[in-house]
């Protein structure tokens, strides 16, 4: 698991001063905001067995904390829909073990 990802961007967004960017950064999520905000991703129970639905406030928390570069705010409001939906699975990723053989498992029972 890496501390930091980057995002390139499809749609490149326009910076304060003017400047086109072609890439967000995010950092990893840190312990608290895991407490305060919980998982981007929840399993739940669905026609006698188990999907896995998002978290769509908590991945847009994640976001708004997360995006190191360019700011959260201005980053947010330009980008396109496929880049937002970039950004959501790399905040995702931040909690995928890749050390196992399976990235995510149903809980038992």
């Amino acid at each position: 698991m890496s501390d930091k990802t980057t995002v390139s961007l499809r749609k490149p967004i326009i910076g304060g001063d003017g400047v086109p960017i072609t890439a967000i950064e995010l950092r990893e999520p840190t312990g608290k905001e895991v407490f305060l905000l919980g998982e981007p991703q929840t399993w739940v129970r669905s026609g006698g067995g188990m999907a896995l639905i998002d978290n769509d406030q908590a991945i847009m928390a994640y976001a708004e904390r997360c995006i190191v570069k360019p700011d959260p705010v201005l980053a947010m409001a330009q980008m396109g829909v496929l880049d937002a939906l970039a950004v959501r699975e790399a905040i995702k990723g931040f909690f995928i073990d890749t050390s196992t053989s399976v990235a995510a498992t149903a809980p038992s029972g």
